[in-house]
């Protein structure tokens, strides 16, 4: 069995940080609003701007700017383009968003660290390079908020508030690579375990030499196909396989050999089985089982005539016949008590039969 990391598509999360930014517009502007009402009696409104002019600029343009970013942002992650680009798109938008408030609020001077957020949210990724690059986009952005704000602000802490802002940026960038690093060992240690716990079940579940079922997993396959065959009512057939004169492989050529044939037989096996309902195992040593669930008797032993007729046109040096031959027992479930240990029995009786008679043939259990 393959295994492979799973996909982690970020598909999903995107669409929630997308929805994020929508209530983050809203909370903006209703904080925008109640800043108005709330201090425009205390002469925090600049002289010479009228409240028109205050909510165009102040209220109104941010937030239209902030919709259109996550407008486009959006669309972005609609479209069939490379995931890194919506990646960026993500991470981009956040650093306009911050880049409109430092430019709307000017003289605030402490607002310039919130471009150290879009740094941050670069964890999500795991990729130390889109951290790289949104913290370059944030560094530049940083230094035209900072020359716009500088010109509206004579005063000594304002360069203090920059430098501290750009500490920030650049402490989020530092820190943001060493949780990326961390999560990277800690999701390789989950897979890594979670790899081992998938082996060590496929090998409780599976026959070490062919990769069939086991015997156990048999036992209990047999017993849940029948269970759910008396439950809707339907057919089901049981083949135990044994491979004709296989001692003999083993006694002249040793066991190597004859893991050679049993794994060419299994491969046959798989690919008569590939387009059917039907549950194959490794009984033990050279004996097989096939359980097909809902079918007949006869669609059971079609399908075991047509794995025949595959060998038949395989050869095998080390096989007395050159080909590799089976004898074969079918029993059958259609309605009744019958348990999954009598199933067994009977097609064992087959298959007894079926060697009696000559091997190299199929037998179908029958009462009388």
């Amino acid at each position: 069995m393959e295994i492979r990391k799973p996909n982690l598509s970020f598909d999903l999360w995107r669409e929630k940080i997308i929805r994020v930014f929508y209530i983050i517009i809203v909370l903006i502007f209703t904080v925008e609003v109640v800043v108005f009402f709330a201090f425009r009696g205390h002469g925090l409104i600049s002289e010479g701007v009228t409240d028109f002019q205050y909510i165009i600029k102040y209220i109104l343009l941010p937030t239209l700017v902030n919709i259109i970013l996550v407008t486009v942002c959006h669309q972005i992650n609609k479209m069939s383009i490379k995931p890194q680009i919506k990646n960026y798109s993500i991470l981009i938008t956040l650093s306009l968003f911050a880049a409109v408030i430092a430019f709307v609020h000017y003289i605030v001077e402490a607002v310039l660290t919130v471009f150290a957020i879009p740094v941050f949210l670069t964890i999500l990724f795991g990729k130390k390079r889109i951290t790289g690059v949104i913290a370059i986009i944030n560094g530049i952005l940083l230094i035209f908020s900072t020359a716009h704000s500088a010109m509206y602000s004579n005063s000594v802490f304002f360069y203090l508030n920059a430098v501290v802002a750009f500490t920030l940026l650049v402490s989020a960038y530092l820190l943001s690579t060493v949780l990326i690093a961390y999560n990277k060992a800690n999701s390789d240690y989950i897979y890594t375990s979670y790899k081992t716990q998938v082996s060590l079940n496929e090998q409780a579940r599976n026959d070490s030499l062919t990769g069939l079922y086991n015997r156990k997993t048999f036992q209990s396959l047999l017993k849940l196909t029948m269970e759910k065959s008396k439950k809707l009512k339907s057919p089901m057939s049981l083949a135990i396989i044994d491979l004709d004169d296989f001692k003999e492989v083993n006694d002249t050529f040793g066991h190597l050999e004859g893991d050679q044939v049993l794994l060419q037989f299994t491969e046959l096996i798989k690919q008569q089985c590939n387009d059917v309902e039907a549950h194959v195992s490794r009984y033990g040593g050279d004996e097989f089982a096939i359980i097909f669930p809902g079918a007949s008797r006869e669609l059971a032993y079609l399908r075991l005539e047509a794995l025949r007729q595959r060998c038949r046109h395989v050869h095998h040096a080390k096989v007395r016949s050159g080909k590799i031959s089976f004898s074969a027992g079918i029993s059958h479930y259609l309605e009744g008590d019958m348990d999954e240990t009598l199933l067994f029995h009977q097609a064992d009786s087959a298959l007894y039969l079926a060697k009696e008679n000559g091997k190299g043939q199929t037998s179908i259990y029958s009462q009388q």
